[in-house]
Formats: C-alpha cells, sequence, structure tokens
C-alpha cells in the first residue's frame, strides 16, 4: 500500500517545550486551535502545547515529526530515514486519528486517512499548536486522538524581510532556503518562500530483512509557497495563499524471484486556499475555502506502479461573538468533499488496473462552541452534527471545566466522543481492505491539575479512551477487522530552572487493551487481549537550555520503553535511548551559525522492525536575515 505524499511547504517554525503559565502570562502566548478563535493558552482547558519558530531553531529539527516527537503524550516511528514513511502517535493513538490542519483548514489523504508526516518540511511556518484528546465536537471525523494546527509565518512589524539558510551534513543531507516579505501599498503584503533538500540517505532496512537490500535509500524535495493579502479597511481582511511540493523517495521492495526492486515514490502536491475576515467589536466572522490535491505515483521494478490521487475541497464559514471578557459563543457550517476518480491501482494477483469503489464522499457539518469565565470557573462546550453521505449522521460532543482553587493551582477536566470513517485503501485495497468496515466510534475523557510555583510548573494529567470497532491490520484473512480497544495513560511535565539552565521534562505511562484474533490462518477465532503496537508503556524525556550572551546550547534525552511491532505481539522491540546536542552562535545581528549532534551515543534501535534507523550524524548550518 502506498503513502501518498501530503506535503506542505509550509513547515518550519517549531519547538519543544510549552512555557509555564508564568511565562505565557508575560509572553502573551495565544492559540486557535483548542476551541478555533484566539485565546491565551493559560485559559485553555484541554491539553495543549505550542511548538515555536524560535525553539526549532535552537533544536534544528528538520522534519515534522522531529519537532512533535519532543511533546509530551507524542509517539513516532518511521520505516527509514528522511523522506521514509513516519507515522505519529498522539495518547495511544495512531496517525489515523489525528486532524492535522493547515492555518485551520483540514489537509491529508483520504485514502490513507492521515497527512503524511515524513512529507511536511520546516520551511515558514510560525508555529506549530497541538491539542490532545478528542476534539471531534470541534473538528469532526477522525479527531480521537488529537489535531496538529501548522500556523504559517506571519510578519507583523510592517517591514520588508528577507532570509536565506544553507545547510548539509550527514547521509549526505544538504538543504537550502530561502523567504521573502514585502509590503504593498499601505495595507497589502505578500510573502514568498523556497525550498531544495535532499539526502543520499542510508540502508532503510537492516539484514533481517530477507533477502538483503544494502543500498542507500535517499530522497529529494522542493517547495515553494506564495501568499498575497490585503486589509481592506477596518472590518474587512482577505488573503489568497498557495503551495507546491514536489519530491522522490527511494524505498526497499522485491520482486517475485528475490532479487533487488529500485522503487521510488515520486509525489506532487498543491493547496490553494482563500480567506476573506471581518472583524466589528464583539463580531469576529471568517469564511474559508481551500483545495487540495495529493499525489503519489509508485515507480516499481517488477510490477507497473500505482497512481494514488486526492483531491479535496473544504469550505468553511464560522462566526465568534463575544459578549463579554467572560463569555463567547462561536458556530458555523464546514463542506467537505474528497474525490480518488484519477487514482489507478495496480492489483499484482490479476494483473491489471483497477479503480476505487465509491470514488466521491462528502460531508456538511453544522457545529456551535460556548466558553465561560465564572469567577474561578472556566467551561467550554461544543456539540456537531455531521451528515455524511456514506455513512449517515453523526453528533459529537465535547465538555471541559477547570476551577482555579488558588491563584497557582487549578483543577482541570474534559470529556468527549468522537469518530472516524474507515478510509478507502481500509476499504477497497487489493488483498487488504474490508468493504464491511464500520465507522469507528470513541468516548474519552481526562482529569488532572496544574500547579504553579516560583521554582517549578507541574501538570499532571490522567486519560481514558474506548474505541469502539477500532480497525487494524491482523494479517489473516480478510487484513482489515474491527475491535473494541481501551488506552489509558498519565501524563506529567514539568518546567524548572537551575542557575543558568533551563529544563523540561515529561513522563509518559500508557496501557492499552485490544482484543485480537490470534489464530492461524483457517483455524477458528481465538481472541486474546494484546497491546497496541509500537506504542511504548513508558516515555521519559528532558530537553535542557543553556544561553550565554550570543551563545545557545541545548541537549535533548529520550528514552522509550519495550513494545511490540504487530497486532499480536509477537514481534518486541528493544527499549532505547536518544542523545541529540544543539549548538548556535549569532555571529552578528544578521548572520547566525549552528551545529548539531544527533544520536551522539550511536544508539543502535528500531522503531519498526527490520527498519534501520540514522547513526550519529553531524550537522552544519548557516542562517542569514537580510
Amino acid at each position: 500500500m502506498n503513502r501518498s505524499i501530503l506535503a506542505v511547504t509550509v513547515a518550519s517554525l517549531l519547538s519543544y517545550a510549552p512555557y509555564s503559565q508564568a511565562q505565557q502570562a508575560a509572553d502573551e502566548t495565544m492559540v486557535v486551535t483548542a476551541n478555533r478563535f484566539e485565546q491565551p493558552k493559560s485559559s485553555v482547558i484541554a491539553s495543549a502545547d505550542v511548538i515555536t519558530k524560535q525553539q526549532i531553531e535552537q533544536l534544528q529539527l528538520k522534519t515534522l515529526t522531529e519537532a512533535l516527537k519532543w511533546l509530551p503524550g507524542v509517539q513516532v516511528t518511521n520505516n527509514g530515514g528522511q523522506g521514509q514513511s513516519s507515522d505519529v502517535y498522539i495518547r495511544g493513538n495512531s496517525s489515523s486519528h489525528i486532524i492535522v490542519l493547515l492555518n485551520g483548514v483540514r489537509i491529508g489523504s483520504s485514502t490513507l486517512g492521515s497527512a503524511n508526516f515524513s512529507a511536511i518540511p520546516l520551511t515558514g511556518v510560525e508555529k506549530i499548536e497541538l491539542v490532545r484528546g478528542a476534539r471531534a465536537a470541534i473538528y469532526g471525523a477522525d479527531a480521537i486522538g488529537g489535531v496538529i494546527n501548522i500556523v504559517t509565518d506571519v510578519d507583523n512589524s510592517g517591514e520588508n524581510s528577507a532570509q536565506a539558510n544553507v545547510g548539509f551534513g550527514g547521509d549526505g543531507y544538504k538543504q537550502a532556503n530561502a523567504g521573502g516579505y514585502t509590503r504593498i501599498g499601505d495595507s497589502g503584503w505578500f510573502k514568498v518562500g523556497v525550498n531544495a533538500e535532499g539526502a543520499d540517505g542510508f540502508d532503510a532496512t537492516d539484514e533481517t530483512y530477507s533477502p538483503s537490500q544494502p543500498d542507500e535509500d535517499g530522497f529529494e524535495r522542493y517547495d515553494l509557497s506564495l501568499e498575497i493579502g490585503s486589509k481592506f479597511n477596518n472590518n474587512w481582511q482577505g488573503r489568497l495563499s498557495g503551495f507546491y511540493h514536489d519530491s522522490s523517495s527511494e524505498y526497499e521492495s522485491y520482486e517475485s524471484n528475490g532479487k533487488l526492486s529500485p522503487d521510488e515514490q515520486e509525489a506532487k502536491l498543491y493547496n490553494i486556499a482563500a480567506q476573506l475576515e471581518f472583524e466589528q467589536n464583539q463580531l469576529h466572522s471568517s469564511f474559508t475555502i481551500a483545495k487540495n490535491r495529493d499525489q503519489s505515483v509508485q515507480v516499481n521494478g517488477e510490477f507497473p506502479g500505482s497512481t494514488i490521487v486526492t483531491d479535496r475541497l473544504v469550505s468553511n464559514w464560522l462566526a465568534a461573538y463575544s459578549f463579554d471578557d467572560n463569555f463567547k459563543v462561536l458556530g458555523g457550517f464546514e463542506y467537505l468533499k474528497d474525490s480518488v476518480a484519477d487514482s489507478d491501482i495496480y492489483d499484482a494477483a490479476l494483473g491489471k488496473y483497477q479503480k476505487y469503489d465509491g470514488e466521491e464522499r462528502k460531508n456538511l457539518a453544522t457545529y456551535l462552541s460556548l466558553v465561560a469565565q465564572l469567577n474561578e470557573l472556566s467551561l467550554e462546550a461544543s456539540l456537531r452534527h455531521d451528515d455524511n453521505d456514506v455513512y449517515g449522521d453523526y453528533t459529537t460532543w465535547q465538555f471541559g471545566a477547570a476551577y482555579n482553587v488558588t491563584q497557582s493551582f487549578r483543577l482541570i477536566s474534559s470529556a468527549g466522543t468522537a469518530f472516524k470513517t474507515p478510509t478507502y485503501n481500509d476499504l477497497y485495497w487489493p488483498d487488504y481492505g474490508n468493504p464491511d468496515l464500520k465507522p469507528e466510534e470513541s468516548f474519552g475523557y481526562e482529569a488532572g491539575f496544574e500547579a504553579y510555583s516560583d521554582y517549578v510548573d507541574v501538570r499532571v494529567v490522567g486519560y481514558r479512551s474506548e474505541i469502539d470497532n477500532l480497525i487494524s491490520y491482523q494479517g489473516k484473512g480478510v487484513d482489515l477487522e474491527s475491535s473494541n480497544a481501551t488506552i489509558k495513560g498519565v501524563e506529567i511535565s514539568a518546567s524548572f530552572d537551575t542557575g543558568p539552565f533551563s529544563h523540561f521534562v515529561s513522563v509518559d505511562l500508557l496501557d492499552s487493551d485490544n482484543p485480537v484474533d490470534v489464530a492461524s490462518w483457517g483455524q477458528p477465532a481465538q481472541i486474546e487481549s494484546k497491546k497496541l503496537n509500537r506504542r511504548a508503556e513508558e516515555v521519559y524525556k528532558w530537553l535542557v537550555s543553556y544561553a550565554y550572551n550570543d551563545f545557545q546550547a541545548d541537549l535533548a534525552y529520550m528514552y522509550q520503553g519495550e513494545r511490540f511491532d504487530d497486532t499480536k505481539n509477537l514481534t518486541k522491540l528493544d527499549s532505547y535511548s536518544l542523545v541529540d546536542i544543539s549548538l548556535s552562535y549569532d555571529v552578528t545581528k544578521q548572520l547566525k551559525m549552528q551545529a548539531k549532534v544527533s544520536n551522539l551515543f550511536d544508539e543502535d534501535y528500531e522503531t519498526v522492525a527490520t527498519y534501520n534507523t540514522q547513526e550519529r550524524a553531524y550537522y552544519l548550518n548557516a542562517h542569514y536575515k537580510f
């Protein structure tokens, strides 16, 4: 099954550690993802983190997955190095349970059911917002595990600016990108960004993958992003944006005779979006329409390749009204149309191409949210109704409450429902899909506390999610089957200073229960409780930063415990520890020089069985602002 590359040429400003509440108040950190409108992060009830441009630059992060993996509740797997497919797990929920937004507009592939995280570069993005927990009542289907919002660069200075970046490193890695911002008249603006990136790579599979294929699996990609906008008057503002992505990556596969197959995946993506905003007094309203095409072509050595194309049209209108500083109501409509009509799937068993059944889906939704502050009590409530032309009507809800016991101690809790419709691949992929699958349905809740002091800020949250009709690959008969799974866990995070060093630590404890048919092929069903695959029960993270004058040093450490690679829990992946070190020096106000060592102690580990990960690697980078 192919991974269509959903690349967003806008993504390169992320951070690793959430600010404490005191820091947020000082820095006025704002988020828009939790409830679809801008609010201080300190007022958000849901578990939310903001990854900033400054922090991305400090840690010299190169991919979206590399940035996300340092956040609480997040685990990442890679099928090899950069350019290869990756998966993100939030609180034990897979990539297909996560919605990815670009400036609040949903992106992704309806064949995969998720965005291709490995193809999203970190170039031209202002911040990444992550909200954990069910948010289907706000964003619709698939938001079981959480929502990631990629927010592009916003220059509020009103001054023309430009920047360029050049870097190289291990395994033949090289990158060059540039961007600029200019004013148009008194109220308009224009932005452009370009990115070129590639690597010779390393052998994606290890010697246990038989027969062995000891070659280098590299990648290259090119990205272009544009935006033009204008503030028409004191009330109206509009913008038109677009991006284009072109990439190719090598991966490993074998012919029927066991010989090497020189396989390559080529991807092209474009997105065009238009947005019109109105704001007057307490009323804010916006209308957005976006068209996205995600195309992936697999080039095989022995068999003809498949072409997977997703065309997605999204339109959304919302209006938010603030009655006062303590009460806000928001409502809107959303229309989504997915088409896979231009896809051609090669069925090796039949020796011919075929189409997906049901080549088009439409979904119309209405939603309503309320946010209230009643003295020390904060409340959030959301309700959404989705009318899907294939699976019918679904109504989801979400409710959250927080209580400030003191100025330095807050109790938090929330609960909500969500659902996910089967993807085209789940239903129809040759020798794999199951057309009888039903939508997944979930109920989840969380509770915890936040405590703040002059010495340390702490957040502790326990959560539980129950998923009915969970779709999973079980490797026999009809490959995709459904089960009822339970995921529960605890997230602990703390930030504190010791002298000139700033620390952020997190602990993730996860437990899952997934009924699996473990019987051999052709035998009667034998159901046993197993752990969800590729998700560790224990993950520990520590990030420490030191700054002195123009010098900055960062160390990042992560321990990931044992986990199973397969749904039947037959193949165990060993635990591992990783250490990265990043150094930065401001030579002048315009020029910054950087160096990084990833996997400092050359740890030999796997996140997916039989797939190699990068050994110790060195990187150098120069960043210049005009």
